[in-house]
């Protein structure tokens, strides 16, 4: 069996007219034999082989034409045997013909319909390993950018560190020394000194909470997924200046590990892409829970996606796609009648 199955391979690589020239001499060759040999000798199953492997090569079309010309082959060798019985009846030899040929077309059909399904089934596994190996090539540059992007906001950490919060604690510190002084010397003039400082302490915690739920949203583990996205709207209007309303006529929660997550940080890139790059006046946020599928909706009124996106080079878009695949949500961005941009994310609960 496995040398059969070489041998086909080979056969498969070869030019389809020369197997036909073979064939076509395998058919005739057997025809001679049988026309020589007469009624001592059968060679039906003979004619199989090479009608096989020609529709195998050259398609149904050639085996049918190769059929009619076993048939006619094995009709001429049926006349001359028939010639000498006097008592068979003319019409026998043609009858055999046409049961031969039958059985040809047959025998030709179901080759040509397994030669179609394999060529169907090569081409869909062409298909799909293409697909695999862009889907693979994607992730890998996906898992690269996000690298880069970890650099990014690592640096950028450490930049908010060093120029807000070590400046904000090195003005306290300053501030404390000097009241140390005047507790030494004047002790009456140093509640304007004590306040400043304090209001510095004051400053620096909120700096380091910032950071903090910028590094890790700690509401999204203790209060939920609504709560987190309720302070990220809150935070996002701050910083950007710009409204963000969060609608949630209901409470809603995930049962997928990691879901949460993954949403809060798909809403968070939508909010970010609205107010820089679609210069966006209004951005709502929606969560809603129909029949056990979770929906986030980020609506805003900016300049929408367009054909020709304002930062062809970003990342924002694929990754979103990305952390969507993750928890096999359906992820889709779509531009509303009335204009702006909308990015829609349906996760099962």
């Amino acid at each position: 069996m496995s040398f059969l199955l070489k041998s086909l391979h080979r056969l498969d690589k070869r030019h389809p007219a020369g197997v036909v020239v073979v064939c076509l001499a395998m058919i005739c060759g057997i025809g001679v034999v049988g026309y020589g040999t007469g009624p001592f000798l059968s060679t039906s199953l003979l004619y199989l082989v090479p009608l096989l492997l020609i529709t195998r090569s050259a398609g149904m079309g050639a085996g049918i034409i190769c059929s009619l010309l076993a048939a006619t082959l094995w009709l001429l060798s049926d006349l001359r045997m028939l010639s000498s019985l006097p008592q068979a009846h003319p019409v026998t030899p043609y009858w055999n013909m046409l049961m031969r040929l039958g059985t040809f077309l047959v025998a030709v059909s179901l080759v040509a319909a397994t030669r179609s399904l394999n060529a169907h089934l090569e081409e869909r596994v062409n298909e799909r390993t293409a697909e695999l190996e862009a889907q693979i090539a994607e992730t890998q540059q996906l898992e690269k950018t996000i690298l880069e992007i970890s650099d990014r906001e690592r640096e950028s950490i450490g930049q908010d560190l060093h120029d807000g919060l070590c400046q904000q604690l090195v003005g306290a510190a300053f501030g404390a020394n000097l009241l140390l002084d005047k507790l030494t010397s004047d002790p009456g003039s140093c509640g304007g000194d004590a306040a400043r400082i304090v209001d510095l302490i004051d400053d620096s915690i909120t700096q380091a909470r910032n950071l903090a739920r910028g590094l890790y949203p700690v509401r999204l583990e203790t209060e939920g997924l609504e709560m987190a996205v309720r302070e990220l709207a809150s935070g996002m209007s701050r910083r950007f200046e710009t409204p963000c309303a969060v609608e949630c006529l209901a409470p809603v929660t995930t049962s997928k590990a990691g879901s949460d997550i993954h949403l809060y940080r798909i809403a968070q890139e939508a909010i970010v892409n609205a107010a820089k790059h679609a210069n966006a006046r209004q951005i709502v946020l929606s969560l809603s829970s129909v029949n056990g599928r979770l929906t986030l909706i980020v609506r805003d009124d900016g300049a929408g996606i367009g054909k020709d996106p304002v930062n062809p080079d970003g990342m924002g878009l694929r990754i979103m796609e990305y952390r969507a695949r993750m928890i096999g949500a359906d992820f889709r961005i779509q531009t509303p009648v009335g204009g702006g941009t909308e990015v829609v994310c349906v996760v099962d609960q």
